[in-house]
């Protein structure tokens, strides 16, 4: 199964910018909101930064921190 149809067999859009910012706005650490964004609905680097509202770096940061916890 390709990650299309997983994420349609769960009724997951892909990329509802809308939908999207309003659930990232429940989260409350802006690591939860790279994960959801980057992860889970498959946004790039500058996607997530922009609707995050932080610097493209600092995403990539994040990322960094989270594959060294892992």
């Amino acid at each position: 199964m390709n990650k299309k149809a997983i994420l349609n067999e769960l009724n997951i859009s892909i990329s509802n910018k809308e939908k999207d910012n309003d659930y990232i706005n429940k989260l409350n650490r802006t690591k939860d909101k790279v994960k959801y964004l980057r992860f889970i609905k498959g946004y790039t680097q500058a996607e997530s930064a922009k609707i995050i509202g932080i610097t493209k770096r600092q995403v990539q940061r994040i990322e960094k921190n989270l594959k060294m916890s892992s």
